[in-house]
C-alpha cells in the first residue's frame, strides 16, 4: 500500500463514531428537549385538566340555579284559595310543623301541618331556606330544602345543597337527600356584611370578599330586602308581609387553580324568581 493510500485510510478511520465529549454533549441536549416537551406535555394536560373542571362546574352550577328558579316559580302552589274545604283551624303538634292554631282560620292555620296545602316560604335563614310547592303538576305538594354546607375544615369553599320531600315526608321528620349540589361556594353572607364561614384555599390569591355576598335574599312586594329571620312554618306564613321575591347568588371555584396564574378562576351565577302564589 502506498503512501496516498494510507493516508486516505487513516482519516476515513478518524471519521468513524463520536468522540465521549461529543456523545455527552448529544446526551444532555437531549435531555433537555425531552425535559421541555414533557414539562409542556403536562403542563397542557394539568390545563385541559382545569378548563374541563371549570366547564363542570358551571354547567352544575346553571343546572342547579335553573332547578331552583322553577322551584321557586312552584313554591306557594297549590295556595288554601285553590281548595278552601282543606282549611283546617285546628291547632296542629305534630312533627316540625306544630303551632297552636285555635279559632278563627287563617293562612298559617290553614296550609301548615296540611299536606295538601302549600304554605310557601316556610323557613328563611342567610345559611338555610325551604319553601313548599307543587314540583311537578301532580298536586303533591313538596318541601324544599336549600342549605350551606361548610367543608371539612369548617370554611369554604363550601357546598350548596339542595333536599326534596314530600310534606308528607317533611310532617313526619323524615330528612331530605341532597342529591343536588353546587361544590366550590365561596360566599356565605349573614345579611349584615359578613361571612358565615372564612374562606380557606390553598395557592394564590385573596378570595376573602366573597364571603360576606349572600347566597339567599328575599324580597317584598316594593323590593324591599327581607333580613328578618323566620325558623318554623307558622312564624313564616303568618308574617304580615310575606316574602314574595328569592334570589340565590353562587360564587364558585373550581377543583384546579390556573397553572400559569396559581389562582382559583372564580365565577358568578345568580337566579331570581317570584314566588308562585302568596297569600296575603
Amino acid at each position: 500500500m502506498n503512501t496516498s493510500a494510507m493516508t486516505t485510510f487513516a482519516r476515513r478511520a478518524g471519521q468513524q463514531g463520536f468522540s465521549l465529549v461529543e456523545l455527552m454533549v448529544t446526551i444532555v441536549v437531549m435531555f433537555i428537549v425531552f425535559a421541555v416537551v414533557f414539562r409542556s406535555a403536562n403542563m397542557f394536560q394539568q390545563r385541559g385538566q382545569a378548563e374541563t373542571e371549570k366547564v363542570d362546574s358551571v354547567q352544575a352550577a346553571r343546572d342547579f340555579m335553573d332547578t331552583v328558579n322553577r322551584d321557586i316559580h312552584d313554591a306557594g302552589f297549590p295556595p288554601m284559595q285553590v281548595n278552601p274545604s282543606n282549611q283546617d283551624p285546628v291547632a296542629n303538634t305534630v312533627g316540625p310543623a306544630a303551632n297552636a292554631c285555635v279559632g278563627t282560620p287563617t293562612l298559617a292555620c290553614s296550609c301548615v301541618g296540611n299536606p295538601a296545602i302549600a304554605c310557601g316560604i316556610i323557613y328563611y335563614t342567610p345559611t338555610k331556606i325551604q319553601y313548599e310547592g307543587d314540583l311537578d303538576g301532580t298536586g303533591t305538594v313538596y318541601v324544599v330544602t336549600l342549605q350551606i354546607t361548610p367543608g371539612a375544615n369548617g370554611s369554604c369553599p363550601c357546598i350548596l345543597q339542595r333536599g326534596v320531600v314530600t310534606k308528607t315526608q317533611f310532617l313526619a321528620n323524615v330528612v331530605p337527600t341532597y342529591y343536588t349540589e353546587v361544590n366550590g361556594l365561596l360566599n356565605s353572607g349573614n345579611w349584615a356584611g359578613a361571612g358565615t364561614y372564612a374562606i380557606s384555599l390553598p395557592g394564590l390569591g385573596n378570595y376573602a370578599s366573597y364571603a360576606p355576598i349572600d347566597v339567599f335574599a328575599g324580597y317584598y312586594n316594593d323590593a324591599t330586602r327581607v333580613t328578618a329571620q323566620c325558623t318554623s312554618p307558622a312564624a313564616c306564613v303568618g308574617s304580615a308581609t310575606p316574602i314574595r321575591e328569592l334570589q340565590v347568588t353562587a360564587n364558585v371555584a373550581p377543583t384546579f387553580a390556573d397553572m400559569q396564574l396559581k389562582t382559583y378562576p372564580v365565577f358568578s351565577i345568580t337566579t331570581k324568581a317570584r314566588l308562585s302564589n302568596v297569600s296575603p
